[in-house]
């Protein structure tokens, strides 16, 4: 019988609720809120702390919200137990709940224990006042056809240059483009850049929606005449592509739609589509180019390598140009960064550093070898990174921190 089945739930919470909890049934009441499988009475008793925690915040000033911004679950071995459940994000309440209880054992730790987690997390407890790096934000550079650019950041909303006959709108942080009557003589080509720090929203001519991450690019003509729809993209973008068709003397016709990027070697792939919802990553930095299908159907090609994705796959192309797939992507991982999270599934340090870097525009350096770290679980993207590098040295990492270059200690 494992630890945890030696108790009841009612039992556990009796006790925790009571602050007389021991550390034996404390370690079981954890194991029983990682695992997820939450009753209906379970979940409202961890319901009703949480409605006592809020009381004790006014009374205390202990902060439940930051704790929950600042959870992570970490493990010097290769296997990461999460600390959130991913389905339940969107349940805030009960996603918090679980966040008081977890949080109650670094709570307990820190007052019942004279060991060196406890030092530690002193240190980053005074350590965390001295780090002011804020998160990213919504903001880009517009680089139009004769090569001005337009600065989204600070831009209005309103109009903010026509294109040939297409229009260029800001409304409320996406940019949009009217198309209007243009012909295939008003083609003009358009650049959006995100710098590190900055993330945007665009929808093209044709009606496709696109999201672009920190550090990231797409190009792309301002109309949609010929009989591709094509663009560029360098970092990572999340596409809903329209449904597309142009007009001839027969009829109409299907208009794919064509994403080109470059893998880590400089080679040039695309990936082909109708209409769809798929997101690539495609960062200079990562090893491969990721491309991962939630609706319809893509074809990922390299050189004279193709595969076609059915949604929930993800196809991979190395340095080589070789592309393997993926059946069963973890499709709320990769969507995290669009829905305002981090997510981590065993994810090693070195994956995690430069997601930080592109997020919170700071520069990463080593100071010896990486250390060996796999972290997992969920963190809201609009937390201070003093946040993450709290919890990141509470699994004995060590980082010394200079404005905005994080050095990662031996």
């Amino acid at each position: 019988m494992s630890m945890d089945q030696q108790y009841s739930w009612q039992y556990l919470i009796e006790k925790y609720s009571s602050n007389t909890i021991s550390q034996d049934e404390l370690e079981a009441l954890l194991s029983m809120a990682r695992s997820g499988q939450f009753d209906e009475a379970f979940t409202e008793a961890l319901l009703q702390q949480w409605e006592a925690a809020k009381e004790e915040q006014r009374e205390t000033g202990i902060n439940w919200d930051e704790k929950f911004d600042a959870l992570f679950s970490t493990s010097n071995e290769a296997e990461v137990i999460p600390v959130l459940p991913k389905n339940n994000r969107k349940w805030y309440a009960v996603a918090a709940a679980v966040a008081l209880l977890l949080s109650a054992g670094v709570f307990y730790t820190l007052n019942h224990s004279k060991t060196q987690t406890a030092k530690t997390t002193e240190t980053v407890a005074q350590k965390a006042a001295t780090i002011n790096i804020a998160p990213g934000n919504n903001g880009a550079v517009l680089t139009l056809a004769d090569g001005s650019q337009v600065v989204l950041d600070s831009a209005g909303n309103g109009v903010l240059a026509m294109q040939g006959k297409t229009c260029v709108r800001n409304n409320n942080g996406t940019l949009l483009y009217d198309e209007g009557n243009a012909q295939s003589g008003d083609v003009q080509y358009n650049t959006l850049t995100t710098p590190k720090g900055k993330q945007f929203q665009l929808i093209l001519a044709d009606g496709t929606k696109v999201w672009l991450n920190a550090a990231s690019s797409i190009r792309y003509p301002t109309v949609f005449t010929q009989h591709t729809r094509q663009v560029a993209i360098t970092g990572e973008a999340y596409f809903e592509v329209a449904h597309g068709k142009r007009s001839t003397g027969a009829g109409s016709v299907a208009q794919p739609f064509i994403v080109q990027f470059n893998n880590a070697a400089g080679q040039s792939g695309q990936v082909q589509v109708l209409g769809t919802h798929f997101n690539i990553n495609a960062y200079e930095d990562e090893a491969a180019v990721k491309t991962t299908l939630l609706e319809g159907k893509v074809k990922v090609a390299m050189n004279n390598q193709s595969v076609l994705l059915d949604p929930g796959q993800q196809a991979s192309v190395n340095k080589q140009g070789s592309i393997k797939t993926l059946d069963h992507a973890d499709t709320d991982a990769v969507m995290a960064w669009k829905n305002g999270f981090f997510s981590f599934n065993g994810t090693d340090m070195e994956t995690m550093m430069r997601q930080i870097a592109r997020w919170y525009d700071v520069e990463i350096e080593y100071a010896g070898a990486v250390p060996n770290r796999k972290f997992g679980g969920e963190i809201p993207r609009n937390s201070n990174a003093a946040q993450v590098l709290k919890i990141m040295e509470e699994s004995e990492v060590r980082f010394k921190v200079s404005g905005k270059k994080i050095t990662v200690l031996p």
